[in-house]
């Protein structure tokens, strides 16, 4: 069974083309998804409702795997999941769209 998502499908292509030119707000390495890690990658996704994050090639995790901590850590959804990039969405609380 796929991911389930609970914003539309036009909401996750926008912010797709949002953050399609951005460079990556965390890069995840050879310690995988620790506490630093989520700490800031917090602070971007509390700044900017969208990041991408990039999982490095030393990462012992899979893109998956780190995408799923990082939304349940981040009480975010992921938008995407290609290669090693991966795309997560947290609507502010003063709207519902990116």
């Amino acid at each position: 069974m796929g991911p389930r998502y609970s914003s539309s499908g036009k909401e996750r292509r926008q912010v797709r083309a949002a953050l399609h030119a951005e460079r990556p707000a965390v890069q995840v390495g050879k310690n995988g998804v620790d506490e630093a890690l989520v700490s800031s990658a917090e602070q971007a996704i509390a700044a900017r409702e969208a990041i991408k994050v990039k999982v490095g090639n030393s990462c012992p995790l899979e893109p998956a795997e780190v995408a799923e901590a990082l939304s349940v850590e981040l009480r975010a959804e992921v938008v995407e999941v290609k290669g090693g990039t991966i795309l997560l969405w947290r609507p502010g609380e003063d709207d519902g769209g990116p």
